[in-house]
């Protein structure tokens, strides 16, 4: 078995040599660039703007990082507007994301900044004793039935499992049997294959790490995945345009890990420069999330620069008690989390408003002691922290049915803010 592993590992490898992708290579780049001082990075990033020269969102050229700060935010309809009108289309690799909008956003990369992206990803997996191309158990949303799909997963050395679209518990006792080395995928879909692991007593094995990513993840969800498929849980954080922005190292820092990105975060709204994007220029991207990133000065992997907290995107930041009173909807994450581990439970959850100062909360299966008992309990949780006298949670409601499908997040605001008061 391991001389297959290792055959297959190695398929995996040649497949990036045989696209003329230079992965290795770029994976040195990135750990000598972080290897050097700040001040040696930041003229590297100087001297690669002065010569890619890519252009802000009204046009202008950007040569150095000093001028990136003067830009104007490009939006995502800005860029969308751009990639649509034919920007680079020549490039040789593509990739496609609908975004919160639901609007089609096209991205397009070319063998060099597809190498640095994998490379990026190549330096994180090793830092955790990970080797990219090594076998890779993907838990995906929807299946991708192509062709061009099917053989880039097998020339990867990975297998994709599907446990929204089939038998959830089949899938899952598929994915164990296979026996990957890691796993890879989306929170809210990790979260329910280790719920039917711990339910069915199955026995992962040879597991050494698991990587959610897309979405946010709770330290009680964390600590029930790891317990569930024996491993270490690790956190992603990227997107479709720049694939991985922050990762987590062995002591729990989400470290800013590509070098040649340039991230900052403005009234707590993050905005990513991409200095070696040739084919379309990113400049002071607004991604649409919040967070807030600070110097911890850990080594452990990339930037000592990391991300403090995630809050998850900006349009659905803010939740309401009356017109004038808003609070910043991750409390509900806080509270859900403190109950999760006083209680020793793991679900998935959101909250809705529709009304100020009434919130709907949904869980994807009943807690041990009940509905009424989260209920009242997330409730006196929610008093505390908010300082305010009246419940917050008006109903809750039981039942994976009853959860939004798609990318997973904890909070919704289903009211039109503008209408409140009137």
């Amino acid at each position: 078995m391991k001389l297959w592993y290792l055959l297959r590992y190695g398929l995996a490898r040649l497949t990036f040599i045989l696209l003329r992708l230079p992965v290795s290579r770029f994976e040195k780049e990135v750990s000598g660039i972080w290897s050097s001082n700040p001040a040696d990075r930041q003229r590297l990033l100087d001297a690669i703007l002065l010569k890619v020269k890519p252009r802000g969102a009204d046009g202008h050229v950007v040569s150095s990082i000093e001028e990136v700060s003067k830009q104007k935010p490009l939006t995502k309809g800005t860029f969308r507007e751009a990639a649509n009108s034919g920007q680079n289309k020549s490039a040789g690799f593509s990739r496609h994301t609908a975004g919160t909008t639901g609007e089609p956003t096209s991205i397009v990369l070319s063998r060099e900044e597809l190498a640095r992206m994998l490379a990026v990803r190549a330096y994180c997996y090793r830092k955790h004793g990970l080797r990219l191309g090594q076998r890779e158990a993907r838990i995906w949303g929807r299946a991708a039935n192509t062709f061009g799909a099917k053989v880039r997963d097998l020339l990867l050395n990975r297998q994709v499992f599907y446990p929204a679209e089939g038998d959830v518990e089949a899938t899952v006792a598929r994915l164990v049997s296979w026996r990957p080395e890691y796993v890879y995928g989306y929170t809210s879909l990790i979260l329910e294959a280790a719920q039917v692991i711990k339910n069915k007593g199955l026995k992962p094995t040879g597991i050494k790490a698991v990587v959610c990513t897309a979405e946010a993840i709770l330290p009680a969800q964390k600590r029930y995945i790891s317990e569930a498929f024996r491993a270490p849980v690790i956190e992603e954080y990227g997107s479709t345009e720049f694939d991985i922005i922050a990762f987590e190292c062995a002591g729990g820092h989400m470290h800013l890990v590509n070098p040649w990105l340039w991230v900052e975060s403005e009234n707590g709204e993050v905005m990513v420069t991409d200095v070696f994007r040739k084919s379309q220029s990113l400049v002071r991207y607004q991604l649409g999330d919040s967070l807030t990133v600070l110097d911890t000065g850990c080594e452990l992997l990339g930037d000592t620069k990391t991300i403090d907290e995630l809050r998850g995107r900006t349009a659905q930041q803010f939740a309401y008690l009356t017109v004038d009173h808003k609070f910043h909807a991750v409390v509900f994450g806080r509270a859900l989390d403190a109950y999760m581990n006083a209680f020793n439970e793991c679900f998935k959850f959101t909250v809705s408003q529709s009304e100020l100062g009434s919130f709907q909360l949904f869980v994807s299966i009943e807690p041990s002691r009940g509905a009424d008992h989260l209920k009242e309990w997330v409730n006196l949780e929610l008093r505390s922290q908010l300082n305010v006298q009246q419940n917050l949670i008006m109903t809750v409601v039981v039942g994976e049915a009853f959860m939004r499908k798609g990318k997973h997040t904890y909070f919704f605001l289903d009211m039109d803010f503008n209408d409140c008061g009137k």
